[in-house]
């Protein structure tokens, strides 16, 4: 019998500590809201920081895909919202930040590589018209004088033609 009540007592306290162990973990409407208005707003930055790198010249291609996963994510999030499933909301929406937090850094690193390939590309066009035109200019001055000995000789070489008088 003192065995039989110490085993019932285990079981009601085991069953009475595992109601308030999931009462305080549950996730109530206020956590879920947080979580949910965090990720749209982390998910917001990612997404004007892609459309600066992008605008940058650099290859977004693959923060666009994880940024379409996250997406998702905080649509479930929100459905499960609706749904009043306030874990399952909080949950997506962790899911969601914790997605999307290198992808502001990452595409800050890549518009800033594409902005030095832009200016190393801009650097090396400027050099090179500037050669050129150097270039040019020399060789122009050369053709000219060129042409202008040329020139001098054919006119030097012409015999006046005098007319004779007329009586």
């Amino acid at each position: 019998m003192i065995k039989c009540k110490g085993f019932l007592c285990f079981v009601l306290f085991f069953l009475v500590f595992s109601w308030f162990v999931q009462a305080c973990f549950a996730v109530d409407k206020v956590d879920a809201d947080g979580a949910l208005i965090d990720a749209e707003n982390v998910l917001a930055s990612a997404y004007v920081a892609v459309a600066e790198a992008k605008r940058a010249g650099a290859n977004v291609s693959e923060l666009l895909v994880k940024l379409d996963f996250a997406g998702t994510l905080l649509a479930d999030a929100y459905n499960a919202y609706r749904l009043g499933d306030y874990d399952e909301a909080y949950l997506y929406a962790t899911n969601c930040s914790g997605k999307v937090n290198g992808i502001v850094s990452e595409a800050a690193s890549l518009k800033l590589e594409a902005e030095n390939a832009y200016s190393e590309k801009l650097f090396s066009t400027e050099v090179l018209s500037s050669v050129g035109l150097c270039l040019l200019f020399v060789l122009s001055l050369f053709g000219w004088r060129f042409l202008k000995k040329k020139y001098l000789k054919r006119v030097l070489e012409m015999k006046p033609e005098m007319e004779a008088e007329a009586k």
